[in-house]
């Protein structure tokens, strides 16, 4: 069934992100000012943070390729390396004023380049195209502004949680969880019929999004600020619940037993093959899984809810991804810079949208795109999900609101407890220890 859909009004108003672009009859950031040449050939160097867009990014290199083809003076050329590589590149570059034109960057990290004055005001951007910032969502429009300048822009939107295999549920007459107790009675059914429960790999220790997502279920967007300013401790009593959660999935057989020596990729391919109920993963996998045999079978969690936990549980991730930034550098050639504000342009787009809904990735502006629900049953039941009233999104992902350090120390933390090296109460001292420079 076709279904035309506009995607984004249903979010909460707080985690609403929409972007308009402007029509050619206003003055926009990419006009030609009085002396360049506009049909001068221009090549941008573009870093992201996969190391094989085509496959790994699909919606992002779809658009990018669009993009060269209506605008053949314009080249991009995209150099794709793994996310940590990546960091440690971009790190390396900046040390010798050799940074991309544009790039992918962690929130944390691209602050601390915008401080170093590395990175392009991209403020004249949204002064020449008003109307784009009316309908920017203010957490969205200022997560990556210090001091009104605006130094990056969402690369996607970031939505994560638990998929899961249906089949597998039912094969073993499993009901499909709600609440903490119940995720339990499904791990203690799984291990006994030697099925993972929840796909994990520890060698990409970031890639921990839901139990993140469940961290904030117990009060942690209430706590970071004042923990990270030294007036209360990562070690707290409400956290230490949350981090027994984990102890207890582990005893329970709940991982992998390979998880220490196990990738993320390599998870999500046992989720794939059927061996496993729950991948802790993100929007991004949907197009795999529509081209694989459970298409028909998979569907979208935000996730567990705690009967102990603190605040609202009915809490889903729904949040601005890591920026694009722009080098400062490029303002020294307006043929470049002149060309990167047209790629932006396009990249916020209508026409950069319908490509992102083509892939399976919620588009990042109020579009009436469509959804095709025979072809992409995956796809429509994650739509379905963030369609949800009862469900509120948390405000960012607890590791983007940190220091890279800190973040660093979470993920450490939270995969110490899956693999059984650190207690709870040891793993919540790594962090702490993190965040007081111990």
């Amino acid at each position: 069934m076709m279904k035309r859909v506009k995607l984004f009004p249903f979010f909460s108003l707080l985690l609403l992100m929409v972007i308009s672009v402007i029509g050619c009859s206003n003055k926009s950031a990419t006009d030609p000012v009085e002396g360049s040449e506009a049909s001068e050939e221009v090549t941008i160097d573009f870093a992201i943070h996969v190391a094989n867009p085509k496959d790994q990014e699909p919606a992002f290199y779809q658009t990018v390729e669009k993009f060269m083809e209506e605008n053949p003076d314009i080249t991009i050329n995209l150099q794709g390396t793994d996310q940590q590589e990546h960091i440690r590149n971009i790190k390396m570059k900046s040390q010798s004023n050799a940074l991309p034109d544009i790039f992918w960057m962690l929130p944390a990290s691209a602050q601390e380049l915008e401080e170093a004055g590395q990175l392009l005001d991209l403020t004249p951007f949204f002064d020449n195209n008003p109307e784009l910032v009316e309908k920017f969502h203010m957490n969205m429009f200022e997560t990556y502004q210090i001091d009104g300048k605006q130094y990056g822009m969402p690369y996607q939107p970031l939505v994560t949680g638990f998929w899961y295999n249906e089949a597998l549920f039912d094969q073993y007459n499993v009901d499909l969880p709600e609440t903490y107790e119940d995720l339990t009675e499904a791990v203690k059914v799984f291990e006994e019929n030697d099925v993972v429960s929840i796909a994990k790999g520890a060698r990409d220790p970031y890639s921990v999004w839901a139990f993140l997502t469940m961290l904030s279920r117990y009060g942690y967007f209430d706590k970071i600020d004042v923990i990270v300013e030294g007036e209360e401790s990562f070690n707290n009593d409400d956290f230490l619940k949350f981090y027994e959660k984990i102890d207890e999935l582990r005893e329970l057989g709940a991982f992998p037993a390979n998880i220490t020596t196990q990738s993320y990729f390599q998870a999500v391919e046992t989720f794939m093959t059927g061996e496993a109920a729950l991948l802790d993963a993100g929007i991004w996998e949907a197009k795999k899984i529509e081209e694989s045999k459970l298409a028909n079978d998979v569907g979208f969690w935000w996730g567990p809810t705690f009967d102990d936990g603190v605040g609202n549980q009915n809490l889903s991730s729904i949040v601005p991804a890591a920026p694009l930034v722009v080098g400062k550098h490029v303002e020294d050639d307006q043929a470049k810079y002149e060309a990167v504000m047209k790629f932006l342009q396009f990249y916020y787009s209508e026409d950069g949208a319908q490509i992102m809904l083509d892939n399976q990735v919620p588009p990042m502006i109020v579009f009436d795109g469509e959804i095709d629900e025979e072809k992409h049953p995956v796809f429509a039941k994650v739509v379905e999900q963030m369609n949800r009233t009862d469900w509120k999104s948390q405000p960012n992902q607890p590791d983007l609101v940190v220091s890279e350090s800190i973040a660093n120390a979470l993920y450490d933390s939270i995969y110490g407890v899956m693999n059984g090296i650190y207690t709870p109460e040891e793993a919540l001292d790594i962090v702490a220890n993190r965040i007081s420079g111990q």
